[in-house]
């Protein structure tokens, strides 16, 4: 029997698959991917390691045949006909997919097949998940819940403040897809790029953050007043975005250019990977303030990268890793189980981060 089974080898895929490897060597493991030249870099992870490529959701069911668990990261335009198909067919799935469906779409398949499905195994939504869940677990309904998340370069970098450190189609659906968050108690839905926020970090300075769709399914599970996420940036590179999305570069609706369809958001993320491509390390930065009466908590998570290892994706690929791990050892029940369903395991991920080089200050009264 193979333990588990790794789609997609990209930026995440690939560090989460070295770093799964590294914990547990002697792990069964498969490798699918579409680019068959990516089967030299796997192989260069040991001589255990089964590799196979395939790009259709039917394929890659028959090619994870006797799997326990299957490890997703796929770009999210694609993600969820491929876990949608793996869960049909009864088997258990960690995905880090940053999908727009709604996951709980899967628990009734999940549960009628007696398989977990774990989605948004990642940075934030993720690990933020995982502490809110904690929090909540503790206080129960909260008055402020609040994450403020950011992959940014150590300093700005012109044009625009910012290089790419993970999936560009991914990155630019941040400044398109409506951002729900909580506000009086009651779900709303903003434009990303219509509101602001400046955000300062007592060690790390003053960022301008905008409203990102990364609460997803907290929005179900926490009962809250004030939730939002919000990610940061440097000053001055939402405009830029907006001036972008104003003249179309970010439309999803192809265009016609010498008789070849071309969609200007795709378009506009090979020109992102090919002209802001990193030249100085970046850091991801995690800030989670959770309030309740005169409960509090506050937690600053720090990860400065390098080059060739951004710390975007490799923060990423860290809980994809532990989570996958964790739900080989566990026992998960059936349904769908995003990381707050996980909060008893609050100090294994924190242990696992920290011994990883992710920094952590908490302060709390809890």
């Amino acid at each position: 029997m193979v333990d588990l089974s790794f789609i997609g080898i990209g930026r995440v895929g690939f560090q989460a698959l070295k770093l799964f490897i590294k914990t547990n060597p002697g792990a069964s493991i498969r490798v699918i991917d579409s680019d068959y030249s990516r089967k030299k870099i796997v192989e260069t992870l040991g001589d255990s390691i089964e590799f196979y490529t395939a790009s259709t959701p039917r394929e890659v069911v028959e090619l994870v045949k006797g799997s326990y668990l299957i490890v997703t990261a796929l770009p999210s335009s694609i993600a969820f006909k491929f876990i949608e198909r793996l869960v049909g067919n009864g088997y258990n799935v960690v995905d880090v997919s940053y999908i727009i469906e709604d996951p709980y779409s899967l628990d009734d398949i999940a549960r009628r097949y007696r398989v977990f499905y774990i989605p948004d195994a990642g940075f934030a939504p993720g690990f933020s998940n995982l502490v809110i869940g904690w929090c909540y677990n503790r206080l129960g309904s909260l008055d402020k819940a609040l994450i403020y998340v950011g992959g940014i370069p150590v300093k700005p970098v012109e044009p625009i403040g910012y290089q790419i450190t993970w999936n560009p189609v991914d990155l630019l659906e941040e400044y398109i897809r409506p951002a729900r968050i909580v506000r009086d108690g009651e779900v709303v839905a903003v434009d990303p790029l219509e509101e602001f926020v400046e955000v300062n970090i007592s060690g790390l300075g003053v960022f301008e953050g905008f409203y990102s769709d990364g609460l997803r399914t907290l929005l179900r599970n926490i009962d809250v007043r004030e939730m939002a996420e919000i990610t940061l940036r440097y000053r001055d590179h939402l405009e830029s975005i907006k001036v972008l999305r104003k003249l179309g570069f970010l439309d999803k609706k192809p265009i016609e250019y010498k008789g070849i369809p071309i969609k200007p958001i795709e378009f506009t993320a090979r020109v992102f990977e090919e002209k802001l491509k990193q030249t100085i390390p970046d850091m991801a930065i995690l800030y989670i303030i959770v309030e309740k009466n005169r409960f509090y908590y506050k937690l600053l998570s720090l990860l400065v990268g390098k080059l060739g290892e951004p710390a975007t994706s490799r923060y990423t690929a860290l809980v994809l890793a532990k989570t996958a791990e964790l739900a080989l050892r566990e026992e998960i029940e059936p349904g769908v189980h995003p990381l707050e369903d996980l909060h008893k395991y609050y100090q294994d991920y924190v242990d696992y981060l920290e011994g990883n080089d992710v920094r952590h200050s908490v302060e709390t009264n809890i």
